[in-house]
């Protein structure tokens, strides 16, 4: 049986904030909705 080697420790970072224009702003806002029930629905299945 193989020695487990020992886990490093992971730094999980977000990457840089996106700077948008007004109109892909509000462009954005308005199609949430339709995201937001695309994700839902794939998290419901449990698909990736």
């Amino acid at each position: 049986m193989k020695k487990l080697k020992a886990v490093k420790e992971l730094k999980v970072e977000r990457p840089p904030r996106a700077v948008v224009s007004e109109k892909e702003a509000l462009k954005r806002m308005k199609e949430f909705s339709k995201r937001k029930e695309r994700f839902l629905a794939t998290a419901r299945t449990g698909q990736s």
